[in-house]
């Protein structure tokens, strides 16, 4: 299976969560968003999703080698993984939920040692 397939299959997968949508360039990028916030990038040539997490997150991302660090992205805080088989797809896919939850203020952060 090629990673286009498998990119094409994240999209798909992605484009069924509530709110979110797939803004598919000519290049073969497709920029995903929920609402007005972009959640991450899919690029099908390439086999490889981008997505920008908190400096905590992508640090935690990175340290249990969920991600590597984004190659493309100006941002330090750009994660990447690639799509070379379907554990990618399952990984990728986890990627997408934790930002996805992150930005519908899900699983919110708060702890008891936050100032009240």
């Amino acid at each position: 299976m090629s990673h286009a397939t498998l990119v094409d299959e994240i999209a798909n997968e992605l484009d069924s969560w509530p709110g979110v949508r797939i803004e598919r360039g000519a290049d073969g990028v497709a920029l995903v968003r929920y609402e007005r916030l972009e959640l991450g990038v899919l690029d099908r040539d390439r086999g490889v999703a981008e997505l920008r997490f908190s400096p905590a997150e992508h640090d935690q991302l990175l340290e249990h080698g969920d991600a590597e660090p984004a190659a493309s992205t100006s941002a330090a805080d750009g994660v990447s993984h690639d799509v070379r088989g379907p554990s990618d797809v399952t990984a990728v896919l986890e990627l997408f939920d934790r930002r996805y939850r992150d930005v519908r203020g899900e699983d919110d952060p708060y702890s008891s040692e936050d100032p009240a």
